[in-house]
C-alpha cells in the first residue's frame, strides 16, 4: 500500500490499555488485509505492538536491564531512530499499535518526521478501571488509583517498556500532537454505530494513501459482520487469544 508522503510510512493506532485498541486493528485489519472484509485473527499480525525488541536490535551498544528488558532511557532515545529506520525499509504503509505516552521529558515517542498519521481510540476512563482490574485480576481502588496519579505506569511486552503514564496525561500528549492527520475515536461511538466509524476510518485511511479502499455495501457488511464484539469474544472462546491473560476473557463484555 503507498502513500502519499513517500518517506513517511507509519501509521500509529494509539489509545490507553483498555480502550478498545484490538478492536480497532482488528476493524482496520479487516479493511486492510482481505479483499473480501472478513477478519482472521492472524491479520492482527500486521498492525503489531511498536515496542518491541526487535525494532532496537540493530543500533549498537543496548543497554538492558536486570530482568533482561531493554532500558527504558536507552529505548525512549531511539524512538525516532528506530522509526526512521522502519520509513526506510517498508515499501507499504505499516500500521502499529501503542499505548506509549507520546511525550516525557522533551522526549517524543514519535513526530512529524516519521509518523504519517494516528488515530486515538478513547473510552470512558470508569469503564477502563474495570475492564483493566479484570485483565489483571487486580483491585479496582488500585487501577483507579494508577490512572489518575500514577505517571510511572509502565506495561511491558517483548522485552521492551511502554510508559503509559496517568489516562489524562496520555490522552493529552497524543491530543498536543496536531502536526500530522489525525482521527479521534470514542469507544462507545464505536458501540453505537459502528459503521458510521467504520466510514470514517476508511476515509482517513484513503486520505493518507492511495489505495481507495472501495465502500461496496458486502465489504463493509462482512466487516461489521466479523468484528462485531460478539463475533469476536466468539472467535476466542473457540480458538483462543493470544493477547489474553489468564485472569479473563479478552473480549470481555464490551460495554
Amino acid at each position: 500500500m503507498q502513500n502519499i508522503e513517500e518517506n513517511k510510512k507509519i501509521i500509529f493506532i494509539s489509545s490507553y490499555p483498555k480502550s478498545g485498541n484490538t478492536w480497532l486493528r482488528c476493524i482496520i485489519s479487516s479493511i486492510l488485509n482481505n479483499q473480501n472484509g472478513k477478519f482472521n485473527f492472524n491479520d492482527l499480525n500486521k498492525t503489531g505492538l511498536f515496542s518491541r525488541e526487535s525494532h532496537f536490535t540493530h543500533f549498537k551498544d543496548l543497554e538492558y536491564q536486570e530482568n533482561g528488558n531493554l532500558n527504558f532511557n536507552f529505548v525512549s532515545n531511539n524512538w525516532i531512530k528506530a522509526q526512521q529506520k522502519i520509513n526506510e525499509e517498508s515499501k507499504d504503509v505499516r500500521f502499529f499499535k501503542t499505548h506509549s505516552i507520546r511525550e516525557i521529558s522533551n522526549k517524543y515517542f514519535t513526530d512529524q518526521t516519521v509518523c504519517l498519521g494516528f488515530i486515538y481510540v478513547v473510552r470512558d476512563p470508569r469503564d477502563v478501571a474495570i475492564s483493566y482490574t479484570h485483565h489483571c485480576r487486580g483491585d479496582l481502588n488500585v487501577a483507579i488509583e494508577t490512572m489518575l496519579y500514577n505517571n510511572k505506569n509502565y506495561a511491558s511486552h517483548h522485552k521492551t517498556n511502554e510508559l503509559i503514564s496517568t489516562w489524562k496525561q496520555h490522552l493529552s500528549s497524543w491530543d498536543k500532537f496536531n502536526s500530522v492527520p489525525r482521527l479521534f475515536i470514542k469507544y462507545e461511538d464505536m458501540l453505537d454505530n459502528t459503521k458510521k466509524i467504520l466510514l470514517h476510518i476508511i476515509d482517513f485511511i484513503n486520505s493518507l494513501t492511495i489505495l481507495s479502499i472501495n465502500k461496496n455495501n458486502d465489504f463493509l457488511k462482512n466487516i461489521l459482520n466479523t468484528t462485531s464484539f460478539n463475533y469476536l469474544q466468539l472467535l476466542e472462546k473457540n480458538f483462543g487469544f493470544n493477547e489474553a491473560t489468564n485472569n479473563s476473557l479478552f473480549f470481555r463484555k464490551g460495554i
